[in-house]
């Protein structure tokens, strides 16, 4: 098994709406992401892909959630008016009632890069989301 690995970072706001200290109030992070792609084969230049493809792939992603605001569905009320009125980017990060924690990050991420990669002669590993340098979160289908 081949495996490569890519590091992405990307600022993101988000509020933890479940949450019952500090991090219920929107707040952001630099988050750092790394990307892990595996397969059985190479192509015919002798890689899984060429990184410069792999971070136009992802970064197409990524730009969706750059400077955004990402908060639980169950804050679009407060959020709506505030986005027309401050011109915020700002996103519902899903519609299960799911606060976008870097677990949830981690998952739909990853999920989202499965379906990119699946007409490709490779599949996604893992994705890992740093919060911070000391805390991360990684989601794979092990």
């Amino acid at each position: 098994m081949y495996r490569i690995e890519k590091k992405f970072t990307v600022p993101i706001g988000h509020r933890l709406s479940k949450h019952q200290g500090r991090c219920s109030s929107i707040h952001g992070h630099n988050f750092v992401i790394y990307v892990g792609i595996k397969t059985f084969q190479l192509n015919e230049n002798d890689m899984i892909i060429d990184f410069s493809d792999l971070k136009e792939f992802v970064n197409v992603l990524l730009d969706d959630y750059d400077h955004t605001l990402l908060v639980n569905k169950n804050d679009t009320d407060w959020l709506s008016p505030l986005t027309k009125k401050l011109g915020l980017r700002a996103s519902v990060f899903d519609g299960d009632n799911h606060d976008p924690t870097a677990e949830r990050l981690s998952e739909q991420l990853f999920l989202k890069l499965q379906t990119i990669f699946e007409p490709l002669n490779f599949e996604i590993d893992y994705v890992t989301v740093y919060e911070n340098e000391n805390s991360k979160a990684t989601f794979s289908e092990e």
